[in-house]
């Protein structure tokens, strides 16, 4: 091979190692492999405003994930099924995601859903229920978003009784959430700080009856100063209906799963002059002092705007933190982190500051809230809009 052979072939092999090493320096990065948490949502049937808003923020919460580095470098992606309000759909759906080998699902929306698919999870994996109706106790795979309604009811009465009401009926609806709200608030009512506050009416109605005059004529009679309604959406309005055409002159206390502007909008036209409901602390977020809980207030906000969520009322709370500490916990052990893993880090979880108050997972309520992030609010017909009505704690 002649001299002009060899540098030919030469300048040959340095172009094709050039063109190979451009290529490879040059070719588009594969995008990491989205990270899945499944999710078992009411899309569709009575729970529905409360699924559709909890999808809201959980993309809300999608896009901040992925925007501040996703988990380990991959981004995060809620995978969500429609289990249509009905427990033996959510328990379909829970059983095949469990089959799958997840680590973790988030959901469901209401008490009887999460109520049905609580026992799947009895040895993993981690759940994450969405309803403050389910009281799982540690060590346990469910955990349980929001302030339990055993605090939030504590929170209601502690109102009553600073309002100096002393002679209360209860309206409980049938259902799961009705029959939780009368068992803890009963409870409460035992306690000795209530002492002075009589439970005079404790009227029940099927979430299906389209009208409770004959339970409304009985708290009437019986003298109540407050009326509390146990119940969770269309049936709330039936109460609310009924009780302004039998101009019943009472105030209303209610679940916190009312605290939806869609539904008290429709409600406007027969609202009576005081309507009060056990809220979240996070409905505060405009006036709240500055500190680490604000600042968790102004990203949930500022999220949920920029998925078109302008006012995120009570059904926007729950998903937001439950899904920020998945997050985090899978930041900190990994993509393969196991179920038992995952349930150890929320459990052991302190010192974190979500939406409603600084969580902390060590009392055993599996959920890192407690009184302290109740809040009484009341329904203005005049600004369409919740105010506080008390302090946390419901003082």
């Amino acid at each position: 091979m002649t001299f002009r052979q060899r540098s030919a072939r030469c300048v040959a092999v340095f172009l094709l190692a050039t063109v190979l090493a451009l290529g490879t320096t040059l070719a588009p990065a594969r995008a990491a492999d989205p990270y899945d948490i499944n999710v078992v949502m009411s899309l569709t049937g009575p729970g529905a405003f409360l699924g559709q808003a909890a999808v809201q923020t959980l993309h809300a919460a999608e896009q901040l994930v992925n925007a501040t580095g996703g988990i380990k470098g991959r981004p995060v992606h809620f995978a969500i099924a429609d289990d249509q309000t009905s427990p033996s759909v959510a328990v379909q759906l829970a059983t095949g995601i469990i089959a799958k080998g997840a680590p973790i699902v988030i959901g469901s929306t209401i008490g009887a859903t999460c109520a049905a698919i609580a026992p799947l999870f009895k040895n993993g994996p981690v759940d994450y229920c969405l309803a403050p109706v389910i009281h799982p106790v540690a060590p346990s795979y469910v955990f349980s978003a929001g302030v339990s309604t055993r605090d939030l009811s504590l929170a209601g009465l502690r109102w009553a009784k600073g309002r100096g009401f002393k002679k209360i009926a209860f309206l409980v609806a049938t259902d799961t959430t009705g029959q939780d709200g009368e068992a803890v608030s009963k409870a409460n009512l035992a306690l000795p700080e209530f002492s002075g506050l009589q439970l005079v009416a404790d009227e029940h109605f099927n979430v299906a009856d389209i009208s409770v005059d004959a339970q409304l004529a009985r708290v009437k009679a019986s003298g109540a100063q407050l009326l509390y309604a146990q119940t969770v959406g269309t049936p709330f309005g039936t109460i609310l209906k009924d009780a302004s055409d039998s101009g019943l002159d009472l105030p209303i206390l209610t679940n916190a799963g009312n605290i939806n502007f869609t539904q008290m909008s429709q409600y406007e036209a027969f609202v009576p002059p005081e309507v009060y409901f056990t809220g979240f602390r996070f409905l505060q977020y405009a006036t709240a002092p500055p500190g680490p809980v604000r600042d968790a207030q102004q990203r949930f906000i500022a999220a949920l705007k920029k998925v078109g969520v302008a006012r995120p009322d009570f059904s926007y709370n729950f998903a937001w933190d439950a899904a920020l500490i998945i997050v985090d916990a899978l930041r900190h052990l990994g993509t393969n982190a196991t179920a038992e893993q995952i349930r150890l880090y929320i459990a052991s979880l302190h010192e974190y500051a979500g939406i409603n108050g600084i969580m902390d997972f060590r009392d055993g309520q599996q959920r890192g809230l407690s009184t302290n992030a109740a809040l009484i609010v009341r329904w203005d017909n005049k600004k369409h809009d919740f105010t506080a009505a008390s302090k946390p704690g419901g003082f």
